[in-house]
């Protein structure tokens, strides 16, 4: 770069060829000048050999991809990460033309960076009342709440919710908001319909313009509505769905918290996703907000499979072999229906 020999460079200096003249031979009797000529010259030919044979190496490796590339044998692969487990429409920053989403964005971020007097408790945003509720609702599904009504009064509730809740590492840590999350977001169930746990961060369809509207959409999701997820005529409920977080996989997560797991994530998701309606409604009072996530979903989210299997057919329809990542099991099935006479799903 601009002409300067690179650090390597200069360390490595090269090592010209020539002739042993005077100066380097100077107090050497006749035999050794011989000698030393003579080591030269067979220097030169072991160099030029190797010269040739890295040479041969390269042309072999150039013909045998040239031919390779003109082989009708050739395999055409592609990879593909379709994260089907990101159903968050502002999971990214993306180009908008609207530039009501760049100020919806912008304050949101300077919320959660600068919150300042806005850095309140939880409980001014998931209330005694609503633990008092989920609580119930939790011992009813046979839950010990016990040790999380302790950690609710002891702690969480005073907790602030930017840098005491969200920004807390250890929460993240021990995938008390994450678990659940990933369980309930956006539920496939049979038919290929999807069931949306009421949060911002997925493509929920219905009024979450109030914490009151949140909570009252909340709870019935959890803990009423019913969902055909597997196979035959059975259905389940989404607290159902939630499982043990393991100390063994996740060692942040104390005994006595494993213990404690199911109603201890779901105090977490609640309390989460009540921050983040806050946060929403707070910045964005009008409601600008959700038509803008619902525009969102129907250009990024709610027609994934059928542009994912548009694109596999179209784009990559002559590829050998593609490897999916991330996949939704019911992915699987609208793949077979749809590319199965042709490929093998």
């Amino acid at each position: 770069v601009d002409g300067h020999e690179s650090a390597l460079g200069m360390a490595s200096p090269r090592r010209e060829l020539v002739p042993a003249d005077e100066d380097e031979t100077n107090g050497l009797m006749d035999e050794d000048i011989k000698a030393l000529e003579h080591s030269r010259s067979k220097l030169r030919r072991q160099l030029g050999l190797c010269a040739l044979v890295v040479l041969a190496g390269v042309g072999i490796v150039l013909h045998g991809s040239l031919s390779e590339a003109a082989s009708p044998a050739t395999l055409r692969l592609a990879t593909w990460n379709i994260a089907a487990i990101n159903n968050n429409p502002f999971e990214y920053w993306i180009t908008h033309s609207d530039p009501d989403y760049n100020t919806l964005m912008a304050d949101v971020q300077a919320f959660v960076d600068a919150p300042a007097e806005r850095d309140v408790p939880v409980e001014e945003v998931f209330s005694e009342s609503r633990w008092q509720e989920l609580k119930a609702l939790m011992a009813a599904e046979g839950w010990d709440v016990d040790g999380t009504e302790a950690r609710w009064h002891e702690d969480f509730r005073s907790r602030k919710i930017i840098s005491g809740f969200l920004k807390d590492r250890s929460i993240g840590e021990k995938r008390l908001a994450s678990m659940p999350d990933r369980v309930t977001n956006t539920i496939h169930t049979r038919g290929g319909s999807v069931s949306c746990r009421p949060t911002v961060i997925n493509c929920y369809e219905g009024d979450l313009g109030s914490g009151d509207k949140w909570w009252v959409e909340w709870k019935q999701f959890m803990f009423a509505t019913q969902l055909a997820t597997g196979d035959g005529d059975s259905k389940t409920r989404p607290a159902a769905m939630l499982k043990p977080i393991k100390r063994a996989k996740y060692p942040a997560v104390s005994a006595e918290e494993e213990a404690m797991s199911l109603p201890l994530q779901t105090l977490s998701q609640a309390i989460f996703d009540a921050i983040l309606v806050h946060i929403v409604n707070s910045v964005s009072p009008s409601g600008r907000w959700q038509q803008l996530r619902q525009e969102m979903c129907d250009a990024l989210n709610r027609h994934k499979d059928t542009r994912t299997l548009e694109i596999l057919q179209q784009t990559y329809g002559t590829t050998d072999a593609v490897f999916l990542q991330e996949a939704a099991a019911s992915f699987r099935t609208s793949a077979a229906k749809r590319l199965g006479g042709r490929d093998i799903v």
